[in-house]
């Protein structure tokens, strides 16, 4: 029976070691992610020059209009990731979509992947509209 205390003890250490462990480094590997910049639509223009615009809405809704010199990467198929992982994660990566959910949950997924210089278009093209921003067709 003292062997089986004894056992038990010791699993239990040993698993909670390793799970202390476990968090630390997730906290560690959380703390070094880039965070996502949310910029308006006026400065979404004014800085999207300097890098890659993604188009992430599906290709009837970029029918509508888009931005001039966006690259169209619909979020919801399943190359996404493997297409957006194709860009250089130190280069400017400029995201929007309809209202802005779906971009940011993009640039999410693009700043745990490395990317260190991910910006987010607050209210997507839906915002660039009212504001009256050029479009192309």
């Amino acid at each position: 029976m003292k062997y089986l205390s004894a056992l038990i003890l010791a699993s239990l250490i040993l698993f909670s070691s390793c799970s202390s462990e476990k968090s630390r480094q997730e906290t560690a590997v959380s703390s070094t992610k880039a965070e996502v910049i949310n910029l308006n639509p006026k400065d979404f223009q004014e800085k999207s020059s300097n890098g890659i615009i993604l188009d992430v809405r599906t290709p009837g809704e970029i029918a509508q209009g888009k931005i001039a010199n966006a690259v169209e990467l619909d979020f919801y198929q399943s190359d996404f990731l493997s297409k957006a992982l194709e860009y250089p994660k130190d280069q400017e990566i400029y995201l929007y979509c309809a209202v802005g959910a779906r971009s940011l949950e993009a640039a999410r997924i693009l700043s745990q992947q490395g990317f260190t210089k991910v910006y987010h278009l607050q209210g997507g093209i839906k915002a660039w509209n009212q504001i009256g921003l050029p479009m192309d067709y």
